[in-house]
């Protein structure tokens, strides 16, 4: 039976482990101070899935950088973690 990543691909004996990105994720409400997260994913659309799930309806939420892979070990980020930084 084949295994699954978090991102939902088929982890197959061919498939190398994917190279993960701290992606910096901000979120906007009104009458609120921006909020950016930190997030360790595959791709920014896996990191702003996972914003998303936390967010509400009223709340924007955009990527806006990333981190180098120095700094994102420093933070401790681990896959699927998010962070507020």
């Amino acid at each position: 039976m084949p295994k699954f990543a978090q991102d939902g691909t088929e982890d197959g004996p061919l498939r190398k482990k994917g190279k993960r990105t701290a992606f910096l994720i901000a979120v906007h409400q009104k009458r609120e101070a921006v909020r950016v997260y930190a997030v360790l994913a595959v791709s920014a659309k896996t990191a702003l899935t996972q914003v998303r799930a936390m967010a509400t309806d009223a709340m924007e939420v955009e990527v806006v950088g990333a981190l180098s892979r120095d700094l994102a070990k420093r933070l401790g980020l681990k896959q699927g973690e998010i962070q507020l930084v």
